[in-house]
C-alpha cells in the first residue's frame, strides 16, 4: 500500500534544524563506530586487552544509530513523540559525555603530537595518530550533535505544553471575553427560537390558564354574541322575556 502522508500525526519540529542535527548524529556515530570496529578487531587480533574507552565508544555510536533509525520510523509512519525523543537523547548524552572525557583522558598525549615521522616512525603509526584525532574529532562531534537534539527536543516539549495550556484556558473562558461574548450571542439566539412570537406565547400561556395544560378552548366558546336557541328545523325559538315586545 503507497504511504500516504496526511494519515501521519503532525509533528512540532523544526524541519531543517530537526533533519541537520539528526544528519550530524549519524554520520558521527557512522565515523566513530568504523574507527572502533577496526581498532577493537585489530587489538583483538594480537590479543592485546580491549580498552574500556573503545568498548563504550563503540557501544554508543550504536546505540546512537539504533535510536535514530527507531525515531525516524516513527517520525515518517507515526509521528515523532518529543518526550520518547527526549528521553532517548537524554540518555545518550549522557553516554557521549562519559565515553568523550575517557576519551580525553585516554589519548591526551597522542592528541597533543604532531602525525609525522619523527612522533610515529613509519605510515602505519601515522595512519593510527590520525585514526586517533579523526576520532576524538567525530566524537565532539557526536557529543555536541546529541546535546542539541536534547536541547531541541526540551524546547519542542515545553512549546507544545503551553500551546495545550493556552487552548484550555481559552475554553474555560479565561481570556479576552470572547467566550463570554459568544454565550450570550448564543443565549439570545436560542431565546428567540424558543420565543419567535411572543404575543402567541401569552395567549397560549392564557389559553393554558382557561383550559389547562395541553386542553385549551377555541376562542369561539367564548363568544355571547347570539344565544337564541336554534330549533331543529333551524327556526328560531321563543325569546327571552326581556327580548318580547
Amino acid at each position: 500500500m503507497a504511504f500516504r502522508k496526511d494519515r501521519v500525526k503532525p509533528t512540532h519540529y523544526p524541519r531543517l534544524p530537526f533533519h541537520l542535527i539528526r544528519s550530524a548524529q549519524l554520520v558521527s556515530s557512522l565515523v566513530v563506530a568504523s574507527i572502533m570496529f577496526y581498532f577493537l578487531k585489530e587489538l583483538a587480533h594480537d590479543n592485546y586487552k580491549l580498552p574500556w574507552t573503545f568498548i563504550l565508544l563503540f557501544a554508543v555510536s550504536l546505540l546512537t544509530i539504533l535510536a535514530l533509525t527507531t525515531t525516524i520510523v516513527l517520525h515518517c509512519f507515526y509521528g515523532l513523540n518529543p518526550v520518547l525523543n527526549t528521553s532517548l537523547n537524554g540518555a545518550l548524552t549522557l553516554l557521549w559525555s562519559v565515553a568523550f572525557s575517557l576519551l580525553s583522558w585516554w589519548s591526551s598525549s597522542t592528541l597533543s603530537h604532531v602525525c609525522n615521522v619523527d612522533n610515529w616512525e613509519d605510515e602505519l603509526g601515522i595512519s593510527v595518530c590520525r585514526l586517533y584525532k579523526a576520532l576524538f574529532s567525530f566524537a565532539l562531534l557526536g557529543l555536541v550533535a546529541t546535546l542539541l537534539a536534547l536541547l531541541l527536543d526540551v524546547r519542542v516539549q515545553r512549546n507544545a505544553t503551553q500551546r495545550g495550556t493556552f487552548q484550555q484556558l481559552q475554553m474555560m473562558g479565561g481570556g479576552d471575553g470572547k467566550r463570554e461574548v459568544g454565550e450570550q450571542e448564543h443565549d439570545e439566539h436560542d431565546e428567540h427560537e424558543v420565543h419567535p412570537n411572543s404575543t402567541a406565547a401569552r395567549r397560549n400561556h392564557g389559553q393554558q390558564q382557561r383550559g389547562g395544560e395541553g386542553y385549551a378552548l377555541p376562542e369561539e366558546q367564548f363568544a355571547y354574541e347570539d344565544t337564541a336557541y336554534q330549533g331543529a328545523a333551524g327556526q328560531v325559538g321563543r325569546r327571552s322575556l326581556q327580548q318580547r315586545p
